[in-house]
C-alpha cells in the first residue's frame, strides 16, 4: 500500500511539473515570438516543429554523453577482472551511482510519457549552457566544430568521455617475476615503454648543413660581413668559413640526441621521484586515448602546451612514455643546457634554442634561424612528434600569454613545402597545485630575473625534495588536422573600438592584414608572406585559446580566487568551504573542469596547508564570553560553562572547530602576487562575464551608487550601450586574453554572456519588467530562447516569424544577493583594469621629455608600487610588472606611443601626436578610468 501511495504522489508531482511546463512554454514562446508593443505575432507551426528538432538535437548528445562517474577501472586496464570488479563495487564505501538513487528512492530517468514524450524532455532537459551535471565531470577538449569539423569526429567516440582518471605514479603491481615483484618501479618503466627509432645528431646534422637553405645563410651573413670593406673577396672568404664554422658549432650545441635507455632509466627515477613530492599526476584517458588514435594515422603529432614549470618539459615526455606514444622531440631554451641537466634533457629529446635569435638588435642571425628552420622540418621529414611551448616562456601571471608564432610557422611551412602531408596539432596544459620552480614575485617586482646555474639547480632541487607540492593533472585536447585547419581557416579580424580608435574613422580592406603579436617569427617580415603570418597568428591563438580551455582548475587556484575576489579582508572557514563548493558548480556548469575529488572542507585544507602561513594566515576568532548573571555563584558559572562546553564538542566536534577559525589572505607586497598567480588561472572561467559587468557598471557610472537593494528605484541601460562599452573593455585588454577563437565573433560571443546574465536574473529584461513576467516563466522564457538557437545569426527566421526588432532596455537587479554577485563578476577584472589606468596616468611623464624605456618602466613601477604603500590603490596586486609591461605594449599597438633608437642605439619612448596635447591625452586617459568605478 504505500508503495501505491508512493507511486501515488510522484505522479502527483510530476503532473504539477508538466503544468508548470506548460506555463514555461506558452512563457517561453510569448517571449521569442513578442513583437512591438503588445500586438501578438503569427507564427509558422512547420518552422516551430524545425525549432523544437534543433533544440532536441542539442539536447540528446548531453543526455547519451553524460557519465555517472569517471574513475579509472582496472579491469579496463588489464588489471581486474570483471565480476570481481562488481564484487569490489557491492561491497565499497561508495556505491554506484544507480544503487545510491534507488537507495533513496529518486529514479535515473523522468517516468514515461507516452502523450507528450517532447514536452517531457522540455522540463527534464535543460538547455546546453545550463549544464546541471549532478556530480559529471565535464569532458574538455573537443576540437573547434567551425575549423576542423572532421578532426572532430575522427578521434572521438561516445566512449571517451567514460574512461576516466588514471594516477600515472600509480600502478598494480605485477606478480610474476622477482623483478616484478620487488622492483615494480623498474619492471614498470622497462615494460611500459616502446624502443622507437630516433634519428642520431649527427645524421640529423649531416642533412641539415648538407641543405641549400643552411648555404644560402651562410652566404648572405659573409657577405654582410664583408660588404664595404678593403680587399672584400678575401674578406668574404674569410667570413664565409667563419660562418661555416660556427654552423656546425651551433648545430652541434643545439640537436638533441634521444636515447631509448635514458628514457627508461628516466622513466623508473621519476616513477621513485615523483611520488615523493607528488599526490599524484592525473589524466584523463579518454583523452590520452584520442592522442594513441591519432599517432596511429602516420603523421606527426605537435603537441603545444601552455608553460608553467620546467617540470613541463619532463611530464609530457613521462606521459607520452608511459603510454607508449613515441616521446617528442622538445624545444627548450639555451638557459637550460647547463651542465648534467642539459644532458640528461638532450637524451630525453631536447633541442635547445635561443631566447633571442639575434645577437643585435635590428640585424637578424640568418645563420642562425636557417640552421633552426632546417632543423626542425629534418626532424618532421622523419616523422618524428614534436612539442614546443606556443607562449614562449613561462607565464609570470598564471594567465595565458599571447602566442609566439616562429616555431609554429616551419610546421605550416613543412606542410606547405611538402615535407609532411599533414601533421596533428595537440594543445595542452599542466595544472599544477603549488608551482615546484618558486615564485615570480622579484620579477613581478620589477628586478631582473636570475640566471639559470647548475648551483641553483642543485638548491632547487633540495628545496623540492623538502616541501610537499600537491596534485598536478595534465590535459590533451583533441588533436587536430592541420591541413583541415588550413583549408577552413580565415583571417583573425582585428579588434577594435572607439577606445583605440581616438575616433578616427579607418576604413579597413578585407582581408584586414596587420602586424602579427610576435616579431620572432624565424625568417622575419622581410621574407615571410604577410598572409601567411596572418594564418600563424590566427592559428597560434585558437591553439592557445584551446589550451586555456582545457586546463583544469586546481584546488589552490579555486580558494585563491574565492580569497582575490570575494573575501579580500578574510572569510570564516566554514564560509570559504561553503562558497568554494558553489565556486566548483559555477566551474563546472561552464563546461571546465576541476583538478580535486572528495569532501570540500579536505579539499579547502589540503589547499590552505599548499598556500602556507605566509600566504594565507589561519587564526582562531576571538569569541566573547557568556553574559552571566553577576549573583549567580561561582560554582553554578563554571557548571554551566563545562556542561555547554561538553554539549558543544559532542555535537560539533571538528566541525565547530572549523568554524572558529578565520581565513585571512595576506595581501602586502610581494605575496599578494603568489595569491594572484594562482588565483588568475580561473578568470578564463568568468572572463566574458566580468567584461559585461564591468561594462554595466562602467555604463551606469553613478548611477549604481543610488542603486539600494531590495528597493524599488532601479538603473535601465540600453543594450546596444553595455555591448559596445563591453567591446571597447575587450579592446583594451586584448593582449592579455584571446576572448574568442579567430573563427568565432566577439559580438556574438558578449551578446550570449549577457543574456545568461539575464537569465540568471542578474541583469533584467525591461520589456519582463514592464509586463511583470514572473521570474520562473521569464528564466524558462530565456532558457527556450537560447537552447533553441535563436540568436543573431537567425535573422532570416525572425523575418519569416514577423518578428519586430528595436532597442532593448536592460535593468540591474536590485536584489541584494543578485548585486553582490554581479559586483564579484566586476572584481574579477578589477586589478588589471587598475593596473593599466596607472600605466596611462604616467604618460604625463612624456609630455615635457623622451625617456629611456628602461627609465620609464622604472617610473611607472616606483609610482605604482608608492600607491600601494600609501593605501591609495583599490588591489594591491595592480602593481605587477607583468600588467605595467602589457599596458604600454598596448599603448604602443594604439599608436599613443612609440619608440625609436637615439645615437648611441639606447632605446628612447615618446608620445605621438595628437597625444602630446594635454587635453587630448587626459581624454584618453578619463576613458580608461570610466571602467575603474
Amino acid at each position: 500500500m504505500w508503495k501505491l501511495r508512493k507511486l501515488t504522489g510522484a505522479t502527483n508531482d510530476y503532473v504539477r511539473s508538466l503544468k508548470i511546463g506548460l506555463g514555461s512554454l506558452h512563457a517561453g514562446l510569448s517571449y521569442a515570438l513578442r513583437s512591438e508593443g503588445s500586438k501578438p505575432c503569427k507564427m509558422n507551426l512547420e518552422k516551430m516543429e524545425e525549432v523544437y528538432r534543433k533544440w532536441e538535437a542539442r539536447a540528446n548528445p548531453a543526455q547519451q554523453n553524460s557519465q555517472t562517474r569517471m574513475v579509472w577501472t582496472p579491469a579496463e586496464a588489464g588489471g581486474m577482472p570483471i565480476s570481481k570488479q562488481r564484487r569490489n563495487d557491492k561491497f565499497r564505501e561508495d556505491p554506484p551511482p544507480e544503487r545510491r538513487r534507488r537507495r533513496s528512492g529518486k529514479l535515473s530517468h523522468p517516468p514515461s510519457l507516452d502523450l507528450v514524450p517532447e514536452l517531457a524532455r522540455f522540463k527534464y532537459t535543460p538547455p546546453a549552457f545550463y549544464d546541471m551535471t549532478g556530480g559529471q565531470r565535464p569532458f574538455m577538449g573537443r576540437c573547434c566544430a567551425n575549423c576542423t569539423s572532421g578532426s572532430r569526429e575522427m578521434l572521438f567516440t561516445s566512449d571517451i568521455p567514460g574512461m576516466g582518471f588514471r594516477n600515472v605514479l600509480k600502478f598494480n603491481k605485477p606478480r610474476g617475476g622477482i623483478i616484478a615483484r620487488y622492483f615494480p618501479q623498474i619492471y614498470l618503466a622497462y615494460s611500459e615503454g616502446v624502443n622507437y627509432s630516433y634519428p642520431s645528431a649527427g645524421e640529423l646534422a649531416k642533412e641539415v648543413l648538407g641543405s641549400r637553405r643552411v648555404h644560402a645563410a651562410i652566404h648572405k651573413g659573409a657577405i654582410s660581413d664583408s660588404e664595404g670593406r678593403a680587399k672584400e673577396e678575401f674578406e668574404y672568404n674569410k667570413a664565409l668559413q667563419g660562418h661555416a664554422r660556427r654552423a656546425g658549432q651551433v648545430l652541434g650545441n643545439m640537436a638533441a640526441s634521444t636515447s631509448n635507455v635514458v628514457l627508461r632509466i628516466t622513466g623508473w627515477v621519476l616513477l621513485k621521484v615523483l611520488g615523493m613530492i607528488l599526490f599524484c599526476v592525473n589524466v584523463h584517458q579518454g583523452q590520452i586515448e584520442m592522442l594513441k588514435r591519432a599517432a596511429k594515422e602516420g603523421v606527426p603529432l605537435v603537441i603545444m602546451p601552455t608553460h608553467r614549470s620546467h617540470l613541463d618539459y619532463v611530464l609530457m615526455s613521462f606521459i607520452l612514455y608511459i603510454y607508449g606514444i613515441r616521446v617528442p622531440f622538445v624545444a627548450a631554451g639555451d638557459n637550460l643546457n647547463i651542465p648534467v641537466f642539459g644532458w640528461v634533457m638532450r637524451k630525453l629529446g631536447a633541442y635547445f634554442i635561443k631566447r633571442k635569435l639575434d645577437k643585435e638588435v635590428g640585424k637578424k642571425d640568418h645563420v642562425y634561424r636557417a640552421l633552426l628552420h632546417t632543423y626542425m622540418e629534418e626532424v618532421l621529414r622523419t616523422n618524428q612528434n614534436m612539442e614546443f611551448f606556443i607562449e614562449g616562456g613561462r607565464s609570470r601571471s598564471g594567465k595565458a600569454l599571447a602566442p609566439k608564432g616562429g616555431l609554429l610557422s616551419v610546421i605550416v611551412d613543412a606542410y606547405y613545402d611538402g615535407i609532411i602531408s599533414d601533421a596533428f596539432l595537440v594543445p595542452a596544459s599542466v595544472g599544477y597545485d603549488k608551482i615546484l620552480d618558486g615564485d615570480f614575485t622579484n620579477e613581478q617586482m620589477g628586478r631582473l630575473k636570475k640566471k639559470e646555474t647548475f648551483i641553483g639547480a642543485l638548491k632547487g632541487i633540495w628545496g623540492v625534495f623538502t616541501s610537499k607540492f600537491g596534485q598536478v593533472r595534465v590535459d590533451f585536447a583533441e588533436p587536430f588536422s592541420l591541413k583541415e585547419y588550413l583549408d577552413s581557416a580565415q583571417m583573425p579580424s582585428p579588434l577594435t573600438s572607439e577606445l583605440s580608435s581616438h575616433g578616427i574613422h579607418r576604413p579597413h580592406p578585407h582581408p584586414v592584414l596587420k602586424k602579427t603579436v610576435s616579431d620572432h617569427s624565424l625568417y622575419g617580415t622581410d621574407v615571410v608572406v604577410e598572409d601567411q603570418r596572418q594564418l600563424v597568428r590566427g592559428l597560434g591563438e585558437h591553439i592557445v585559446y584551446d589550451a586555456v580551455r582545457v586546463n583544469s582548475i586546481m584546488s589552490t587556484n579555486l580558494v585563491s580566487f574565492l580569497l582575490m575576489t570575494k573575501h579580500r579582508q578574510g572569510v570564516e572557514f566554514s564560509k570559504l568551504v561553503e562558497d568554494a563548493e558553489w565556486m566548483k558548480g559555477e566551474i563546472t556548469a561552464r563546461g571546465r573542469d576541476v583538478g580535486f575529488s572528495g569532501e570540500m572542507r579536505a579539499v579547502v585544507k589540503h589547499a590552505l596547508a599548499l598556500m602556507g602561513r605566509n600566504l594565507v594566515n589561519t587564526q582562531s576568532r576571538q569569541q566573547r564570553p557568556d553574559v552571566v548573571n553577576e549573583t549567580e555563584s561561582q560554582d553554578a558559572k563554571k557548571t554551566r560553562v563545562t556542561e555547554k562546553a561538553k554539549e558543544g564538542a559532542e555535537k560539533e566536534g571538528e566541525k565547530q572547530a572549523g568554524r572558529d577559525q578565520m581565513v585571512v589572505p595576506n595581501m602586502a607586497l610581494p605575496e599578494v602576487f603568489v595569491l594572484s598567480y594562482y588565483s588568475n588561472t580561473v578568470i578564463s572561467v568568468f572572463l566574458l562575464e566580468s567584461v559585461l559587468a564591468n561594462a554595466v557598471i562602467a555604463v551606469a557610472n553613478q548611477e549604481m551608487h543610488t542603486l539600494n537593494p531590495g528597493q524599488q528605484n532601479k538603473v535601465t541601460l540600453s543594450k546596444d550601450r553595455v555591448l559596445q562599452k563591453a567591446t571597447e573593455l575587450c579592446d583594451l585588454l586584448q593582449f592579455e586574453f584571446i576572448f574568442v577563437p579567430p573563427c568565432g565573433c566577439l559580438y556574438t560571443a558578449l551578446s550570449d554572456a549577457l543574456d545568461k546574465l539575464i537569465i540568471s536574473e542578474i541583469i533584467q529584461s525591461e520589456q519582463d519588467v514592464s509586463d511583470g513576467c514572473s521570474s520562473q516563466d521569464s528564466r524558462w522564457a530565456r532558457r527556450v530562447a537560447s537552447s533553441s538557437a535563436w540568436g543573431i545569426d537567425d535573422d532570416k527566421d525572425d523575418e519569416d516569424f514577423g518578428i519586430c526588432t528595436k532597442e532593448e532596455q536592460i535593468t540591474v537587479n536590485s536584489s541584494p544577493e543578485l548585486l553582490q554577485k554581479l559586483f564579484f563578476f566586476q572584481s574579477v577584472l578589477g586589478p588589471l583594469i587598475e593596473g593599466y589606468w596607472l600605466t596611462a596616468c604616467n604618460l604625463v611623464r612624456l609630455l615635457d621629455r623622451d625617456l629611456p624605456e628602461s627609465e620609464f618602466s622604472s617610473l611607472v613601477s616606483d609610482y605604482s608600487q608608492d600607491r600601494v604603500a600609501k593605501g591609495l590603490a583599490i588591489y594591491t596586486e595592480s602593481c605587477a610588472m607583468d600588467t605595467l609591461r602589457n599596458a604600454w605594449r598596448l599603448f604602443q599597438h594604439w599608436k599613443v606611443i612609440d619608440s625609436y633608437q637615439d645615437a648611441e642605439k639606447i632605446k628612447l619612448v615618446h608620445l605621438k601626436e595628437p597625444f602630446r596635447n594635454e587635453q587630448k591625452l587626459g581624454d584618453f586617459i578619463d576613458k580608461i578610468e570610466a571602467f575603474r568605478t
